[in-house]
């Protein structure tokens, strides 16, 4: 199960502002009062204002925003780059920050991205639950979990959005 990681939004959330080349913008994924998971995009500097209990987000990221014109390669290569920082991006939150739906969201996203990771070989497996991350050569623990189907439908129906596919009501969301 591959996962393409849903493109930046076109504008900063907290100002409207359209996101041009260049532009240094936070991600973050986060749990709604409603607990279903959303992404936000905002400018760097008015990450502050935008307004998200701390409890909820699973993880961010800051990245840069690049040329829209990509060839087919190139937008493969990005989606996993997308991926790629969303997985160190979890390790970045404290295993303790969040409630346990959040924690509960953030270690199966652990789990399913480097499961991914591996077959790109951006990750190599050292045993047990151990992977070292191929670039910085950094160590990190990925949960066990046991994979079952009620696992999987219920995760892939939960981040269908993020990642591209069906969001709430049955709308695609790119």
């Amino acid at each position: 199960m591959d996962f393409t990681i849903r493109s930046v939004a076109e504008a900063c959330r907290v100002s409207g502002e359209a996101f041009t080349p260049g532009a240094r913008v936070r991600s973050c994924l986060y749990r709604n009062a409603g607990g279903v998971i959303e992404r936000a995009d905002v400018l760097e500097d008015q990450r502050q204002q935008l307004g998200i209990d701390p409890a909820t987000v699973i993880c961010s990221w800051v990245h840069r925003i690049r040329e829209k014109q990509m060839s087919d390669a190139e937008e493969k290569r990005a989606s996993l780059q997308s991926a790629e920082e969303v997985f160190l991006s979890l390790y970045e939150e404290s295993a303790d920050d969040g409630d346990a739906m959040t924690i509960d969201t953030r270690d199966r996203l652990k789990f399913f991205l480097a499961l991914q990771l591996e077959r790109k070989r951006i990750l190599k497996p050292l045993g047990g639950r151990r992977y070292r991350h191929v670039a910085s050569k950094r160590e990190l623990i990925v949960p066990d979990l046991e994979i079952s189907a009620d696992l999987l439908a219920e995760f892939q129906q939960e981040l269908a959005w993020i990642f591209g596919g069906e969001g709430p009501g049955g709308s695609v969301v790119r």
